[in-house]
């Protein structure tokens, strides 16, 4: 039980010391993204009753699904800021923001590249295979999609309370519970993580448009 805690709070521990404590995006990165890779990795391994193949199956119906979700998410992210920037954004304060966390220079589009290729597959295979697969055979399908998706959602607290003006900073999470739902009911419906990383790579899509086009 305590393990299992550990795994689903540690992501979002990696954030807050990444970001409020070291306010470096580069070094919460290697925390993160190291986390979310290695640990599945060695947990696997040294638990022999938790190896399981890996649902990854490239079905037309997964990736039509991927990328009709991931399509609707880019679009009601981009046009949802790009209509309310002036109200849910203050830009001059999300710009000193992101050169306090070295989120500036060549460096950018490295991680912009992180975020579109890596972020989507990682996190998915962590929330949607690695933690599902250790909580479904307990809890069923809703329990384990609504943990999965509470605690997928956390961390991106404390980004968007960074970002974002109040109240919008609170209800900026919402969202990114629900896409948690949703790529976690696709996960249980489809029997794979493909269509949940396709529509997750076109979401972060949509936010680095937002970043680009309309913070740059």
């Amino acid at each position: 039980m305590i393990r299992q805690i550990i795994l689903l709070i540690a992501p979002t521990a990696m954030i807050f010391v990444g970001l409020p404590i070291l306010d470096n995006v580069t070094i919460t990165f290697f925390l993160f993204y190291g986390w979310l890779l290695f640990i599945p990795l060695i947990v696997t391994y040294w638990n022999k009753e938790f190896r399981y193949p890996l649902q990854l199956l490239f079905s037309k119906r997964s990736i039509v699904v991927g990328i009709s979700s991931g399509l609707i998410c880019l679009l009601a992210i981009y046009g949802f800021v790009a209509i309310h920037q002036s109200s849910v954004l203050d830009i001059a304060q999300l710009r000193r923001q992101l050169i306090e966390w070295d989120f500036i220079g060549r460096k950018v589009i490295l991680l912009i590249l992180v975020l579109i290729l890596i972020n989507p597959i990682l996190e998915e295979f962590y929330w949607r295979e690695f933690i599902y697969n250790r909580i479904f055979p307990k809890m069923g399908s809703v329990k384990t999609i609504v943990i999965t998706s509470f605690f997928y959602s956390l961390y991106h607290l404390m980004v968007v309370i960074e970002i974002f003006s109040f109240p919008f900073n609170a209800l900026a999470v919402i969202p990114v519970f629900l896409a948690g739902i949703m790529w976690g009911i696709f996960r249980f419906l489809l029997n794979s993580i493909t269509a949940s990383i396709i529509s997750h790579c076109l979401a972060d899509i949509g936010i680095m448009l937002v970043y680009w086009n309309i913070i740059l």
